[in-house]
């Protein structure tokens, strides 16, 4: 028999789960407290009993999401070291599609974070976390100067990838694997390296 901590923390996750698909039906700011307790089965009053405001039970299961996302990219990039942990990480970025649930999610996250300080600073937070998360990475490859740096370039580039594939999934087809190992100081060939020509002076 479960016990009520046990019980609690099921009816959460029942509640989050269920605050992420109205999300995705019907946009953040069409979810309601009564809504969110007919997906889960609840009464509504357990909404208010685990979060204080519907608003608080969005930016959570939103920000669930995005962690499980991020922690999935990392887990295949840090597998492997060198071009190879950057081509998976594309290979997961472009699994991605423009009805894929969990890029609704973010994507409503994002236009959310306009309007509500605290998911702007939580969301704040959790990017300065995978950035972090990618600088140790990018730290351990050999010849990186400025692993910080180029993290926040990749990300970036990352970020701005997935919006704009979500946009227009044509862009699918293109193969950038080349520019982002190039913009991330890797190799894009086997037994070719892409060092920055600026870091030696030719000989006379």
């Amino acid at each position: 028999m479960a016990t009520a901590i046990e019980q609690g923390r099921q009816t959460r996750a029942r509640l989050m789960a269920a605050a992420v698909e109205l999300i995705v039906e019907r946009g953040w700011g069409a979810v309601t407290t009564r809504m969110v307790a007919d997906r889960a089965g609840v009464r509504p009053g357990l909404v208010h009993y685990h979060f204080p405001s519907v608003t608080d039970l969005l930016i959570e299961s939103a920000l669930d999401v995005a962690r499980t996302e991020f922690d999935a990219v990392m887990a295949r990039l840090t597998e492997v070291d060198g071009p190879e942990g950057m081509r998976r990480v594309l290979a997961t970025v472009g699994s991605y599609s423009a009805t894929d649930p969990s890029m609704v999610a973010l994507s409503e996250m994002m236009l959310a974070a306009t309007r509500h300080q605290r998911l702007r600073d939580e969301l704040g937070r959790f990017v300065a976390q995978a950035r972090a998360g990618l600088t140790d990475w990018f730290r351990a490859q050999p010849g990186d100067a400025d692993p910080e740096a180029t993290a926040a370039a990749v990300l970036a580039l990352l970020d701005g990838l997935i919006l704009h594939r979500l946009i227009d999934p044509t862009l699918a087809a293109v193969d950038v694997t080349g520019p982002l190992l190039r913009a991330a100081g890797l190799t894009d060939d086997e037994g070719k390296s892409h060092v920055r020509q600026h870091d030696s002076a030719p000989d006379d």
